[in-house]
C-alpha cells in the first residue's frame, strides 16, 4: 500500500513525506518561541520572540520582526497560541529539503523541517506546523514559519 501511495505521489508530481524524530534543541527552540508567544504585553512579546526567529524574519538591525511577520503570523500566533499545549508536544517531524532562504543580507542554506505541536486537550483543531530551520554547517536551529499556529 505504501508503495502504491508512493507511486501515486510520484505521478502526481508531490513527494512523499520522510517523517524523522524532533531533535532536543529543536524542541527547545519551539518551546521556548511559544512560552515568548505568551507574554500579555505586545511590545514585550516581540522582544522575547525575536532570539529564536531567523534573520529574514527581522527588520535589517534585528530589532525588530518586519512588517508582515508582525502584522499577519506574528499577531495570529499571538492570538491562538493558549490553544496549544505548554511544553509543547511535539506529534510529528516532516523532513525538508536543503533549500535557500532570506534574500541577500538574510539569506542561508540550510534544511527546513516542519514540527507539528498538538492542541491541549479539549480544543478542536489539528496540530499546527512550525517550521524549523536548521543552517547547513551547523549553528543553532531557528524558527522560520510559525503562520499556521
Amino acid at each position: 500500500m505504501t508503495f502504491i501511495l508512493a507511486l501515486l505521489l510520484a505521478a502526481a508530481g508531490a513527494e512523499a513525506i520522510e517523517k524523522v524524530p524532533p531533535q532536543a534543541d529543536a524542541i527547545s527552540l519551539v518551546n521556548k518561541f511559544m512560552t515568548a508567544l505568551r507574554l500579555p504585553d505586545e511590545a514585550e512579546r516581540v522582544r522575547a520572540v525575536l532570539p529564536f526567529v531567523h534573520k529574514s524574519l527581522k527588520t535589517n538591525d534585528g530589532k525588530h520582526l518586519t512588517r508582515n511577520v508582525r502584522q499577519y503570523s506574528f499577531q495570529k500566533a499571538s492570538q491562538s497560541v493558549h490553544l496549544y499545549r505548554s511544553p509543547v508536544v511535539v506529534t510529528e517531524v516532516h523532513k525538508g529539503k536543503s533549500l535557500q532562504v532570506g534574500y541577500k543580507q538574510t539569506a542561508e542554506r540550510g534544511r527546513k523541517d516542519k514540527y507539528f505541536v498538538a492542541t491541549k486537550d479539549g480544543k478542536v483543531g489539528r496540530p499546527a506546523p512550525i517550521h524549523v530551520f536548521f543552517p547547513d554547517g551547523g549553528g543553532a536551529p531557528k524558527v522560520f514559519d510559525f503562520g499556521s499556529l
